[in-house]
């Protein structure tokens, strides 16, 4: 019987994760570890504490007797208090890692991004997880991801007898999604840099849950890129809710990105002027090292994961929702 650990539990990712682990016969207890507490708590054997990963929490993991952790706390949203958001990407991360060896725990898997590896003219093929990583401070969440990504293959080198792996996703859609990305294409202008179409990878919800468990289930360790099969351009993905994109110089673009960001005027742009790189440039990941280890396979691709996302928002419009374009952060 396992016990399990899931920092972040209350998140959009997290609250998935621990539905699916509570519905496992080999769960003794499932440990949620969130500053929010969940809107609805779930049965047992989940336990619910409310922690602040920014503060060291290890007493948290040895109390419960935790033997296996999953780590998914991060700030995703751009942040304009960026000692805040490191605070607890960065120190999350490493108090996550110091719990993990006080609590002497046999699995740990951190969620980490595809953004670690940068987005770059170069990338002409898909990436794998050999490739450097050269996410740019510029983007603070790749770039973040990144230096944590870093701190897990260290202390993964230092302490082997924790088994560590680390997954890699590009963006993740679904039903439940609501970020900044999912919100873009619902401005009142869907803005691309004139020349720049990459073709982009999308995962759904319920692919990347699944990841994280087929990772927690194996004792394969290091970085696992999570990539379904296909890829999409973004005006592709615009025509698929019928938008026609405003094609910009990039220029004109980045001017005009960084100054309804620092304006707050989110109902024309949530997106910080350091992400524009990642819809300018490719970032593509090659995953098949994730299915031959753990023979993980993908319910949806590319451009079902996108159709998906597309038919639960036409459905949440229908019932009178408004909009995710008109949702402000």
């Amino acid at each position: 019987m396992r016990r399990i650990a899931v920092t972040g539990s209350s998140g959009y990712i997290g609250s998935r994760l621990v539905a699916a682990l509570l519905g496992r016969a080999d769960i003794e207890c499932v440990l949620g570890l969130d500053v929010r507490e969940p809107p609805t708590l779930p049965r047992a054997p989940f336990r619910f504490e409310k922690t602040d990963v920014r503060l060291p929490y290890a007493d948290a993991l040895v109390r419960n007797r935790i033997d296996s952790a999953l780590h998914l706390a991060f700030a995703f949203a751009p942040s304009r208090r960026r000692r805040s958001a490191q605070a607890v990407n960065l120190g999350g991360t490493r108090h996550f890692l110091e719990a993990c060896l006080a609590a002497k725990v046999r699995r740990a898997v951190v969620l980490g991004s595809a953004t670690v590896y940068g987005a770059d003219p170069g990338n002409c093929s898909a990436l794998t997880e050999s490739a450097p990583l050269r996410a740019k401070p510029s983007f603070q969440y790749g770039y973040e991801k990144r230096l944590c990504d870093e701190m897990c293959m260290r202390f993964a080198v230092e302490h082997p007898q924790v088994s560590l792996a680390i997954c890699r996703p590009p963006i993740v859609l679904g039903p439940h999604v609501d970020n900044y990305f999912s919100r873009m294409l619902f401005k009142p202008k869907v803005v691309f840099a004139r020349g720049d179409d990459p073709p982009m990878q999308y995962v759904h919800e319920e692919d990347i849950s699944g990841a994280i468990l087929a990772l927690l289930e194996s004792d394969e360790r290091g970085p696992f890129n999570v990539a379904p099969e296909g890829a999409m351009r973004l005006t592709e993905l615009a025509a698929e809710f019928k938008r026609a994109p405003l094609m910009l110089p990039a220029g004109m673009l980045r001017l005009l990105c960084w100054t309804t960001y620092a304006g707050r005027l989110t109902w024309l742009n949530e997106t910080p002027p350091g992400a524009l790189d990642y819809i300018r440039y490719p970032w593509l990941i090659d995953g098949g090292k994730l299915c031959r280890s753990t023979g993980f396979s993908f319910s949806y691709s590319t451009a079902e994961t996108v159709r998906a996302w597309r038919r639960s928002v036409l459905e949440r419009v229908g019932a009178g929702e408004p909009p995710p374009g008109r949702i402000r952060v």
